[in-house]
């Protein structure tokens, strides 16, 4: 009798929280609003849990479905949790820029306790913390301040020129290499020397403590997949689910690292222009009004800064290199072209490009914001919806009489505006000249946001492009590179991937000017 009791119990549990869910799914269908059919439990996430594809492209794909090509929004649920995809142009830019004050949090969350560099550093932290925090990190980002970086950024560029050579010397001139490492190993160091003031010799040993961790961080496992799933689309969960956006191996290698660094700038009292200077200068304020409360009294807030600029600044900058490369081996003629420009800027530099000569190539511009448009390091933006006390909710007319509840996540699907053929014209084609100076006028602002809009943009697209430009500068201006046969005929992502990265890595020949020269005359 106790067994009948038992199962039956069990199966009215189920029964139950089937019904919870099937009641949560129909939300948005008494809303009004058009959705996507979700599969019962798991809400639209089934692309996720069968590996199939990140949540972040299956976003993409929702935004392309057929059944809502003419909505200004589409309804889809993360298992349970009612969200909306934005569509429409208009709406983008009332949640990014007009209405800001109502979207001005991340629906992505960290947990504070068991994660507290993930939960403090400017991407994720939340309300006023994030504009005090965002104010007083940005005298490091001015153009000023970056003019001044480019010098260090240079001799990484060299560094970068050498490792080439020294490849090169042991394989005859050319060589077959996954060219995302060598990028990311690039972006390691100059990360490292423009933000830390750290040597992390990256390019010399490419098992370096720096390059070994930033590795680790973005390696995509099952594991960190839903680490990531859980901090952007189910924050609820993330203190149930002990998810970790900074790893605790990733966390202790930051804490010690920057924790020394700071010692010796407050001892020596050296000054550098960079991320370590500012973090350093808010401890001073602090410890200046010690009854006052200060951020800066939490040294996992100083280091919290420090981790996110670092994530960020190698994975996006290394990334866009690669997907650059992929392109130019591809398209050799567009190769040729930019190659020229560089090699007439440094004959007129005498071998070296300052920092204004860098910024005034045009064609170099062009193709790095093809290669944004293309491959948007982060494809998606997501953001929270927040009433504001005394005053009516935001309404959806005149396409919806619909008007957000508090709390609602919104997403932005930037890797489908940026191949929507409404904005772009044969989008699946690499073209830089529509980035050329009178075909960008007609470019529609916000169907191009690599680096988000509005208040809440990256903070780092200066020196994120400048990074991107220099690398590519410093490996283009003495070899070239070649798709070969394990070269990805078609671009496929990795589906565990949070951010956009080539699925089993992008492989090229890289060869020196001689050996493409000879590859390139008449009778070859």
């Amino acid at each position: 009798m106790a067994l009948t009791e038992a199962l039956f119990l069990v199966v009215a549990v189920l029964v139950a929280v089937y019904m919870w869910f099937q009641r949560n799914h129909s939300y948005w269908q008494r809303k009004g609003i058009p959705y996507i059919p979700p599969t019962p439990i798991i809400g639209n996430t089934k692309v996720v849990f069968k590996m199939e594809n990140s949540f972040g492209l299956h976003l993409s794909e929702i935004y392309n479905d057929p059944r809502v090509k003419d909505e200004a929004v589409v309804g889809i649920y993360s298992l349970n949790k009612p969200g909306l995809i934005i569509r429409n142009i208009d709406l983008i830019k009332s949640i990014l820029i007009k209405d800001f004050n109502r979207f001005h949090n991340r629906y992505a969350r960290c947990d504070p306790h068991r994660d507290p560099l993930g939960y403090n550093n400017l991407f994720f932290v939340r309300d006023l913390h994030w504009k005090d925090i965002r104010t007083k990190l940005t005298p490091v980002f001015t153009s000023g301040k970056v003019k001044q970086l480019y010098t260090l950024m240079q001799e990484i560029g060299t560094d970068l020129e050498g490792a080439l050579k020294r490849h090169g010397e042991k394989s005859s001139g050319k060589y077959v290499t996954e060219v995302k490492e060598i990028c990311a190993q690039f972006s390691t160091d100059s990360i490292a020397t423009i933000a830390f003031g750290i040597r992390a010799n990256s390019l010399e040993n490419p098992n370096a403590e720096f390059r070994n961790h930033g590795r680790q961080f973005i390696k995509f496992s099952i594991g960190r997949a839903k680490d990531f799933f859980v901090a952007f689309f189910l924050p609820k969960l993330v203190s149930l689910m002990r998810i970790q956006f900074f790893t605790p191996e990733f966390s202790h290698f930051m804490r010690s690292t920057i924790g020394h660094v700071m010692q010796e700038r407050e001892r020596t009292g050296m000054v550098r222009n960079d991320l370590i200077d500012v973090l350093v200068g808010l401890r001073k304020e602090a410890a200046a009004e010690p009854s006052k409360p200060h951020y800066a009294r939490n040294q996992d807030f100083l280091v919290a800064q420090a981790g996110v600029f670092f994530t960020a600044g190698f994975e996006t900058s290394s990334s866009t290199m690669a997907f650059a490369l992929y392109e130019l081996a591809k398209h050799p003629e567009l190769q040729q072209r930019l190659r020229q420009e560089i090699n007439e800027a440094l004959l007129e530099g005498g071998g070296t490009l300052t920092y204004e000569k860098i910024q005034s190539l045009e064609y170099l511009a062009m193709v790095v914001d093809e290669v944004l448009r293309m491959y948007p390091v982060l494809p998606f933006l997501d953001r929270e919806y927040e009433s504001v006390k005394g005053e009516p909710d935001l309404s959806l007319k005149p396409f919806y009489d619909y008007s957000f509840e508090n709390g609602t996540p919104v997403f932005i699907p930037v890797y489908a505006l940026h191949h929507d053929p409404q904005y772009w014209t044969n989008p699946h084609k690499f073209d830089p000249e529509r980035f050329s100076p009178e075909n960008r006028k007609s470019i529609v602002a916000m169907a191009y946001q690599p680096f988000g809009a509005g208040p809440h943009n990256c903070i780092g697209s200066r020196i994120g492009l400048l990074q991107a430009k220099l690398g590519l500068v410093s490996i283009l201006k003495n070899h070239a590179v070649r798709a070969c046969e394990a070269t990805l005929k078609e671009m496929k992502f990795d589906p565990k991937g949070f951010v956009l990265q080539a699925d089993g890595g992008i492989h090229l020949e890289i060869l020196n000017d001689r050996l493409y020269d000879e590859s390139a005359a008449p009778n070859h």
